[in-house]
């Protein structure tokens, strides 16, 4: 299971476990990969922003 979340800045991120939201960007306790703009679209099929809990995808 993973999760995506994109940052205050907009950069778009998968994270192996949940994150959670502090002032700027999100914490995990583990790796957090970087994805290329508009891969979050591609692969749930609508935008995140700052403003949204992450998505879990299976």
């Amino acid at each position: 299971m993973a999760y995506l979340a994109v940052d205050k800045d907009g950069e778009e991120y998968i994270y192996q476990t949940k994150p959670v939201r502090n002032v700027e960007d999100w914490e995990d306790g583990f790796m957090a990969i970087l994805l290329p703009h508009g891969s979050i679209a591609k692969l749930i099929g609508r935008e995140l922003t700052w403003c949204d809990e992450p998505v879990k995808i299976e």
